[in-house]
């Protein structure tokens, strides 16, 4: 896998005034787009509170703490997010924020990830942004804690509710996991990765033999620098190989232009994302390699990739994969 960092694009910070523009839409949410059951509440009050502190918090919409389960899953940019649980917590002037309980997990062997990406709550169409604090990213292969804070403004016509809202992965117009915290809210949408079955380890064209690790086919980022942002109903098909030659005194250049994605419905691409690299005798190794080949029309099926060492035939390998629209709509 190449070495290069994933930059998602920079968060847009919400003001008070939309935020409770937000607070007042998610309000009138009820249509409940998830089969799941809505998560259990619970809510704290504490004791011997004033009652003058309990008018004020009744006149500026202000309601008990309260956590709700959530138990999900979702993926964005090589991140896992597993979402544990969201608390509510009133202020004293109508002022709340809402803190995600998270796990986060880098799932790339060697790529690190600098940035986060875009992480809101939408309320109504509204989104709230999030903020992770000083936090960074695991290093590859890591899972780190994560809280998340959301901050927003209600009063007593317009009180916050779990209903309604949803934890937003990713840019508008991208690509976007989605995770409801109540009834209603968007349609949960995970972008996991899919793994595909190969049909053989190891494929040799000419001079060139690439020993195969893994491929997936990815919903949440179409390559591992940062540069290729999936539009939603897009896939990306990663390979991870080794690749040695064979090869005389001269060596030899390799580059994208040798490998190939053939789709189940015949189209062939090739990669948006691939090495670059000069074999020698005394280096006839590279290891880690990665490929990316970004495309629509992505279904079920069998996907054929290849290299070719012209002017020898190409060598194929299948890869299998299934249940390509559990990670979110198809384009």
């Amino acid at each position: 896998m190449n070495r290069s960092s994933v930059r998602p694009a920079r968060r847009t910070v919400r003001t008070a005034a939309a935020l409770a523009a937000a607070a007042l839409i998610a309000a009138g949410a009820t249509a409940c787009n998830d089969d799941d059951p809505a998560p259990a509440a619970t809510a704290s009050h504490p004791a011997g509170a004033p009652a003058a502190a309990a008018s004020a918090a009744a006149s500026s919409g202000t309601q008990g703490a309260r956590t709700v389960q959530v138990g999900r899953t979702a993926w964005w940019g090589g991140l896992k997010f597993e979402v544990k649980s969201a608390t509510y917590t009133p202020g004293a002037n109508g002022d709340y924020q809402v803190v995600l309980d998270t796990a986060v997990t880098n799932t790339f062997r060697t790529t690190a990830v600098n940035y986060w990406p875009d992480l809101a709550i939408d309320l109504g169409g509204t989104p709230v942004t999030g903020d992770q604090g000083t936090a960074v990213p695991p290093v590859p292969g890591a899972t780190n804690p994560l809280p998340i804070t959301f901050r927003g403004v209600t009063d007593k016509s317009h009180p916050f509710a779990f209903d309604g809202a949803s934890f937003v992965l990713g840019a508008p117009g991208t690509a976007q996991a989605v995770v409801p915290l109540g009834k209603g809210g968007r349609a949960a949408v995970s972008l996991k990765p899919v793994d595909l079955k190969l049909s053989g380890t190891s494929i040799t064209s000419g001079r060139l033999t690439l020993d195969l690790k893994s491929a997936q086919v990815r919903a949440d980022f179409g390559d591992g620098n940062g540069v290729t942002t999936l539009k939603p109903g897009q896939r990306a098909v990663l390979v991870l190989f080794d690749m040695k030659g064979a090869v005389g005194p001269a060596g030899m250049a390799v580059d994208g232009s040798v490998l190939r994605l053939k789709l189940p419905n015949g189209q062939e691409v090739g990669p948006t994302v691939a090495p670059i690299e000069a074999i020698y005798p005394d280096r006839p190794l590279r290891q880690d390699q990665a490929a990316w080949f970004v495309f629509s029309g992505a279904t079920d099926g069998d996907y054929t990739f290849s290299v070719t060492d012209a002017p020898n035939a190409a060598a194929p390998v299948k890869l299998t994969g299934t249940g390509l629209a559990d990670s979110g709509p198809l384009s």
